[in-house]
């Protein structure tokens, strides 16, 4: 039942109990005199109460920058479905309620703070917003009060990861809490790589699980220039318009209308943003390989503004697209264009923020860039990401009039599997402690400048937007899969995320102490994704197949042999699984005829792994995404060179990277050469695949865990031995 007023209070330190390291951190918290927690029920469902006065209200101020807002209600039925993920055991059901009578039979009810206590929570800069939110926390029941919808929802996230650390008991007591930046943002460079949809789907809803606001998805790129005419460089957005065909000549490479909208509605559900980037006039050789006409003729990867048809045609691909795009604001990128141009990229910039506001009432950002005009300027209405010194000074523009936010690259920008400059994952150490070169401390976003503290901005100044991560792909499409991108970002997304909601100076900010205690938990039950690829297993064994001892005609079981009743059927020759991939850690077995050394031998819905030709044999190989990645250096033994009917192959898996054992000798490790470069190798990290297992196969063995290769392969004559 839900209390008609709250319990009596007493402060903090009065407190025999506090609240869990929720990630970001609360704000405050006022534990309630009653001893008494809140308790998930067990025996009965959990009834979800929505304010029947609140139930339709979406969140359309002007700091909130979807123009595509979810309903109180519908952030109740995803809070519903969350619920019942992560708590298996209980049911949940979702009413809306007219009266404040019939919602004391709730557990949870959610609603929205009075106007007077909206107006008394702020952004750190003391601008108002929807996403501060109360729990209100009694034995009996937890009220969710937010300044508006998304305010509500992001209190539902702090009241999951409570009940998840707690074992689904809450202290009692007042929780109060809203974010310091509304930019809460990170960036993936969609652009040099391609990603599937839902992979994208998947990665906001983890994002939002930490309570980012911002998916910032850059759309158009090209790797380092070499040929004009074949160096990579794509467009991931499908035009509808044949006279724009010609810049998405990878069809397969490309997201539809419905795919990119379903994207951003799914993001939306989870209070994200999808803010979409088109890059010009820099990095534009996706365009000029389309038009090459349309070329600097010093730099094809960059667009000559003063041609006639330049503008236009840029014009174009934003007009085909704007229809499709549901923020408030857009990216064209404009980064690192020829400083000798000045006058003309400040005139393109403005042209095309007025055009696009023009035909949708979109405002634009652009990336920091080094245009030193003494006669033009971009406007002020167009808000600067920051990324380098070298291309701006961000407290300058800050006190020039411009709203700025900081993806500074000391803090925030990671590359993709190898850089010179750059780290592959967020440095942590100076993110807890290197805000400053000399005194250390937490970085939070007014932190630009690590060498000179009197050049970063105040945490309350009203121009300081936020923060948004980068994660590029600059080595190109296949120096990872899409998947590592999860990986490299996974670790540091919620450490970002924290410093956004709270200014380090706040005195409950999250230390690294409790990120460190609840963030592998929290990471690992993340709801509505499975990035990991985790599949639930009783034991180590996750799955085991003896496809010799069964029927494979059409329908025929074969049974699992671990226990876990993961139980395959034979189709068109082949055994399907229940499962699709496995993550890591993992080591898989397979048996196989020493005759059989072409094609593939597992498939799922991330990858592939089997056989392919190399040299005047055939080694071992995994594709994912449509590239082949073959084991270096490696050749199958000829069928006649072992005594043995059958080959046995087994390959471990983790994070770091994936390697293969044959017949219990190592074959190698999977690497990528950078570039083409063989003196710069980097390992590759595959999930096992698991969905199809092909029926040339004798027998097959799934482990959760790196196993030791000497228990596990048949061979006497391994020595080889891999810690757990």
């Amino acid at each position: 039942m839900l209390l008609a007023c709250l319990l009596p209070l007493v402060t903090a330190a009065a407190a025999a109990a506090g609240f869990p390291s929720v990630i970001p951190a609360v704000h405050s918290f006022e534990p309630s005199a009653s001893e008494q927690p809140f308790k998930l029920p067990t025996s009965r469902p959990l009834l979800i109460a929505v304010d029947a006065a609140f139930a339709a209200s979406t969140d359309s101020d002007s700091t909130a920058l979807t123009l595509i807002p979810p309903t109180l209600l519908a952030f109740a039925h995803t809070f519903s479905a969350d619920l019942q993920q992560l708590f298996p055991g209980t049911s949940a059901q979702v009413q809306i309620q007219v009266s404040s009578a019939s919602a004391r039979n709730a557990d949870v009810f959610l609603t929205l703070l009075s106007p007077s206590q909206r107006a008394n929570v702020t952004l750190h800069d003391g601008t108002r917003t929807p996403e501060d939110y109360r729990l209100e926390i009694a034995p009996a029941a937890v009220a969710v009060r937010g300044s508006g919808a998304r305010g509500a929802f992001w209190g539902t996230r702090t009241l999951l990861q409570a009940l998840l650390l707690g074992g689904g008991v809450l202290p009692a007591g007042v929780v109060s809490d809203a974010p310091d930046w509304g930019t809460r943002g990170f960036m993936l460079d969609v652009g040099r790589q391609w990603y599937p949809i839902g992979f994208l789907t998947e990665l906001c809803a983890y994002a939002s699980w930490f309570k980012i606001s911002e998916f910032h998805t850059h759309l158009s790129d090209n790797v380092e220039l070499r040929d004009p005419k074949t160096t990579y460089a794509r467009f991931r957005l499908r035009p509808s318009d044949p006279a724009l065909a010609g810049l998405t000549p990878h069809l397969n490479e490309t997201y539809s209308r419905e795919e990119f909208e379903d994207f951003q509605a799914s993001c939306a559900a989870r209070g994200v943003t999808v803010i979409p980037e088109i890059e010009s006039p820099g990095h534009a050789l996706v365009i000029t390989q389309w038009k090459p006409e349309l070329a600097l003729s010093t730099d094809p990867t960059l667009l000559n503004i003063s041609f006639p048809d330049t503008i236009p045609t840029v014009k174009s691909i934003w007009q085909e697209f704007l229809p499709w795009l549901h923020s408030k604001q857009v990216s064209i990128g404009a980064d690192e264009y020829d400083a000798d141009l000045a006058d003309d990229y400040n005139d393109f910039v403005n042209t095309m923020s007025n055009f696009i506001w023009q035909q949708s009432k979109k405002t634009i950002r652009i990336w920091g860039t080094n245009e030193p005009s003494n006669t033009t300027s971009v406007s002020k209405n167009i808000t600067i990401q920051h990324w380098e010194f070298f291309e701006d000074d961000p407290f300058e523009l800050i006190r020039a009039g411009y709203r700025v936010i900081n993806s500074d690259d000391a803090f925030q920008y990671i590359v993709l599997k190898y850089s010179d400059g750059y780290p592959q994952k967020l440095n942590q150490t100076r993110l807890w402690d290197g805000a400053n070169t000399v005194t250390g401390g937490i970085w939070d976003p007014h932190v630009f400048d690590r060498g000179n503290s009197s050049n970063n901005p105040t945490p309350e100044n009203p121009l300081l937007a936020g923060s948004i991560m980068a994660a590029w792909n600059d080595p190109g499409p296949n120096a990872t899969t899409y998947l590592e991108a999860f990986y490299s970002i996974k670790a540091g997304l919620p450490v970002i995320a924290a410093a956004n909601w709270q200014a380090a100076s706040r005195p409950n900010h999250l230390t690294q102490a409790q990120y460190l205690a609840s963030f592998p938990r929290l990471e690992a039950a993340a709801p509505a994704q499975n990035l990991d690829r985790r599949i639930k297993s009783a034991h180590a064994v996750v799955v085991e197949y003896n496809l010799t001892s069964t029927s494979k005609r059409p329908g025929a079981k074969v049974k699992d042999g671990s226990g876990n009743k993961y139980d395959g059927t034979w189709v068109n020759g082949s055994v399907k699984t229940p499962l699709g991939s496995k993550g890591h850690n993992y080591t898989f077995l397979i048996e196989v005829g020493t005759h059989n050394v072409s094609g593939p031998l597992l498939t799922g819905p991330d990858d592939s792994f089997g056989f392919t030709p190399s040299g005047n044999g055939s080694t071992l190989a995994f594709t994912s995404s449509n590239t082949l990645y073959s084991l270096s250096n490696y050749t199958l033994p000829a069928s006649t060179s072992t005594a043995l009917s059958s080959r046995e192959i087994i390959v471990t898996g983790t994070e770091g990277g994936t390697s293969a054992f044959v017949d219990g000798q190592h074959a190698g490790d999977f690497v990528i050469a950078i570039d083409g470069n063989s003196a710069i190798l980097a390992p590759m990290a595959f999930v096992a695949p698991v969905q199809q297992i092909a029926g040339t196969v004798a027998r097959f063995v799934l482990w959760d865990g790196v196993q030791d290769i000497s228990s596990i392969s048949r061979s006497s004559n391994s020595s080889l031995s891999m810690d757990n």
